[in-house]
């Protein structure tokens, strides 16, 4: 098949896409500007860069730690309900710490607490907006296509982010890109809600039994736990590669040239995602996987002897191709690996391994570049892609799909929604 933008124009003609898809984009530009902003804010008002930089981490480990218990309960009551709920939670914890940082006097572990908080409360949007497309098209082709469109979506808000957020606090007020936060995640929450449509299907049994037990955690279903190490690796390397290039560039005296390089492995991935997601590929989706894992791998090793911004540029390019087809490929066999009623809780353990990798990576490359250079920390980010790739190879046997359970049942009041429509 040829690759062009026919299939991206069929993924988004499906009934009801739009309602999801765009308030799902909006929300998650939250996720390019939180930690940064909270830097910006704190340090600006506070002039205190350890505590700025604490505070930034809290508020990550608090999202990363309650987002796949804030999914799970998503996948038993439905997704609008945890939206509304993380909505108002958000905004009332996110204003709290705005005020209190902004107050003298106020005891520095309230600002860790309402820190913490507005990370907890803010919901895993990616997989909410995955586990919808992956019930839309369920037995469709385009499932690969769909979720290449969220990772060219993602990339999207990581570079666009830490722009805007670094536009509002210097050029508005200290505070303002956090508040601009508030309002994405909150409206976007909210805009979400609204789509009830295509809210993934409910599992009858769980829905009946008021605070009975809905079984075990979706990361002992299927291959999440697998996808889960494969993803910690692959953030693992992304956090290494971003500290690594921070010092590289500081090495050459070109400090600017940090987000240089850094772009251009994002725009290595968005063109190798767009490409992926546009055709129909034969080969089997785990050889893909190790594949890519191991491209990713051997990608950055070269980075162990360039010197030059040149060299470094064409290193990333090749190295970043990989990573989006990685992710997506990654990401449907998690949703075809589980039922379709446990879909946004093992996605977000995906995003939770993820988040935890890259502090892994940036804090573990940070201290190696302090004591060993630049070339250190590239070389934990190409060890850290070598386990990933041993973890997909080795693995490759359990990555397979799962029937579909009969138990699961429409939503209560939820009309029929049919996928045949705008996916040929």
């Amino acid at each position: 098949m040829t690759v062009g933008f026919g299939r991206y124009r069929a993924v988004l003609s499906t009934p009801g896409a739009w309602g999801f898809f765009l308030p799902g984009m909006f929300a998650r530009f939250s996720l390019g500007m939180t930690s940064l902003s909270i830097l910006l804010f704190v340090s600006a008002t506070r002039g205190d860069y350890g505590t700025a930089g604490a505070l930034s981490a809290v508020a990550a480990v608090g999202y990363a730690a309650a987002a796949p218990q804030l999914a799970r309960v998503a996948d038993r009551v439905g997704q609008h309900k945890v939206l509304l709920s993380c909505a108002a939670l958000c905004a009332v914890s996110g204003g709290a710490f705005i005020v209190s940082t902004l107050s003298d006097g106020v005891p520095l572990w309230v600002l860790f607490v309402t820190a913490a908080l507005t990370g907890a409360t803010t919901p895993s949007i990616g997989s909410m907006v995955r586990a919808r497309w992956s019930g839309l098209l369920d037995g469709s082709s385009l499932k690969g296509t769909a979720f290449a469109l969220e990772s060219l979506v993602d990339e999207f808000v990581f570079i666009v982010g830490p722009v805007l957020a670094t536009s509002l606090a210097v050029g508005v007020s200290p505070a303002a890109g956090l508040v601009c936060v508030l309002v994405l995640v909150c409206v976007g929450s909210v805009l979400l809600s609204f789509s009830r449509s295509t809210e993934p299907r409910l599992k009858a049994a769980d829905k009946t039994i008021p605070g009975g037990k809905a079984g075990k955690s979706a990361l002992f279903l299927g291959p999440v736990a697998l996808v889960a190490a494969l993803n910690l690796c692959f953030g693992g390397m992304w956090g290494s590669i971003d500290m690594g290039t921070v010092a590289f560039s500081a090495e050459g005296q070109k400090p600017f040239m940090a987000g240089v390089l850094l772009g251009i492995y994002a725009l290595g991935s968005s063109v190798a995602g767009m490409v992926y997601g546009g055709r129909d590929w034969s080969a089997p989706l785990p050889r893909i996987l190790w594949i890519s894992a191991l491209i990713m791998a051997v990608g950055i090793l070269p980075m162990l002897v360039v010197h030059t911004f040149v060299g470094a540029g064409l290193v990333f390019l090749i190295a970043g191709s990989s990573s989006a087809p990685a992710m997506i490929v990654a990401m449907v066999l998690v949703v075809d690996g589980v039922p379709a009623h446990r879909r946004t809780e093992a996605l977000a353990w995906q995003s939770t391994a993820l988040w935890l990798g890259v502090s892994l990576g940036s804090s573990v490359s940070g201290h190696l570049a302090d004591s060993r250079g630049a070339q250190a920390a590239y070389a934990f980010a190409a060890f850290s892609g070598c386990v990933g790739f041993v973890i997909a190879l080795a693995g490759r046997r359990r990555l397979g799909p799962v029937p579909a359970e009969p138990a699961d049942v429409p939503v209560t009041d939820r009309p029929a929604l049919s996928t045949e429509s705008g996916t040929r």
